[in-house]
């Protein structure tokens, strides 16, 4: 996916204060807040989540959520994820709720650093109890970690990914939503913003505040309507078939049918979800960002009908 998609930044106390307006207004799109780390005690909250969270929501910034994980066995994993669960409480992310896997301070292997399969394990664990209640998860993960210790297929294609590699390029193989690119070091830009200071920045491939909101996930009512395809391209999809599409959706646009542009080759990437949306709307259908038959039908009646 390489440097599209959306900018944003992630933060945690450790910011202090940050001013979400000038992070909006130096061009980054949505904001990661730390929510807090380990178990379920309100000491280990992060004390400027609830201040942050006002701010991206005054500033009418998407915003997600994450919390640092010193889980070393289940009932660990069972009580982070009732942590986010109370922390969530009466709010409504538009972006994932994700699980910080990571050994940043030392912590698990001054503790005795579980195993591959524990520390897989606490993460399926994690994940699937925020699930259960209707969030929408997703793993973090350094790009080691992803290949070495948490390399198992039922984790890494049964939720998204945030890939954290410092680096002018993602070297991660498998699919992913989110990549922080910088934090202290950063080779794509500068490592921090006018006003602001140092400051972790990411990357989003997928339109996740429309996959969010027509989902019904993180408190948000699944919206109701007629759905155009339930299978179909999709995000993350390639190949010729998918150029065809956006082919499609460039003609669309050049028609102003649409008015979302994209990068010209075979992926579908977060402009084509959109534009794919954008399409859907003008029909009366679900927004779930799927092109299947029945889209590219309607799609093609609409050009035709501009053309004449």
């Amino acid at each position: 996916m390489g440097l599209s998609g959306k900018k944003g930044v992630d933060i945690s106390s450790l910011n202090g204060n940050v001013s979400i307006e000038k992070i909006k207004n130096a061009g980054y799109n949505f904001v990661m807040i730390r929510c807090g780390y380990g178990s379920d005690l309100t000491v280990q909250d992060d004390n400027q989540f609830e201040n942050n969270v006002k701010k991206c929501e005054a500033a009418g910034v998407p915003w997600g959520a994450y919390l640092y994980s010193y889980a070393l066995n289940i009932e660990d994993a069972v009580s982070e994820a009732r942590h986010v669960i109370r922390l969530l409480k009466g709010k409504k992310p538009t972006m994932p709720v994700a699980f910080d896997m990571e050994d940043a301070d030392g912590y698990k292997r001054r503790n005795g650093m579980p195993s591959d399969k524990m520390l897989v394990d606490i993460c399926k664990r994690f994940l699937a109890e925020l699930k259960r209640v209707g969030y929408y998860p997703m793993l973090y993960a350094s790009l080691s970690w992803l290949n070495n210790q948490l390399n198992d297929p039922g984790l890494l294609n049964a939720y998204d990914v945030w890939v954290a590699q410092w680096n002018s390029t993602c070297d991660y193989r498998g699919n992913y939503g989110l990549w922080q690119y910088g934090g202290e070091t950063n080779f794509l830009e500068s490592n921090s913003i006018s006003g602001v200071g140092v400051i972790d920045k990411d990357k989003c491939y997928k339109d996740y505040p429309t996959i969010i909101k027509n989902g019904g996930y993180n408190g948000w009512k699944k919206q109701s309507g007629k759905v155009l395809d339930e299978t179909g391209y999709k995000m993350l999809d390639r190949g010729t078939g998918v150029l065809a599409l956006k082919e499609m959706l460039l003609l669309a646009r050049q028609l102003k049918i649409t008015n979302q542009g994209m990068d010209e080759n075979g992926v579908f990437g977060d402009g084509t979800q959109i534009a794919v949306n954008q399409v859907l709307k003008k029909g009366g259908y679900v927004q779930n960002g799927i092109a299947g038959d029945n889209f590219i039908k309607y799609l093609a009646k609409l050009i035709r009908e501009k053309a004449k």
